[in-house]
């Protein structure tokens, strides 16, 4: 299969909102969702409907619990297998402005994910001593 992608993406799953504006630079819709994969140029995220939007803002909270955002255009939006919006986004930024959003994003998912393992070793360490 023949990639157009200028950008390799990246697996991740980092919740998300997103501001909708519309083509006067207006707020007129909030979404939250997913962000599904993430790239230098751009990336896909998943909501419970389409986004008609000219551009939204994501805002996330990345792995020091600071508030994130960036600007894209909407590239699609539709409705896949699972019943769930997947839309692709372009990123307006610039290259610095992209590595830096891609690179935390990329980290708060890694982080998150080894966040959650410890969680649950303590969890279970602390279920066992409860029983035990």
């Amino acid at each position: 299969m023949n990639d157009k992608r200028k950008y390799p993406r990246v697996d991740i799953r980092v919740l998300a909102s997103f501001d909708c504006y519309n083509e006067d630079g207006e707020l007129f819709y909030q979404k939250l969702g997913v962000i599904l994969d993430v790239s230098i140029g751009g990336m896909l995220i998943e909501t419970d409907d389409i986004i008609e939007a000219n551009y939204v803002e994501i805002v996330f909270v990345n792995y020091k619990n600071k508030l994130m955002s960036i600007v894209g255009s909407i590239v699609h939006s539709r409705i896949s297998e699972n019943g769930k919006a997947k839309t692709g986004i372009c990123f307006h930024g610039a290259d610095s402005e992209n590595i830096k959003i891609a690179t935390n994003l990329i980290r708060t998912y890694h982080y998150g994910k080894r966040d959650s393992v410890w969680r649950r070793s303590v969890y279970h360490e602390n279920q066992d001593n409860i029983s035990g």
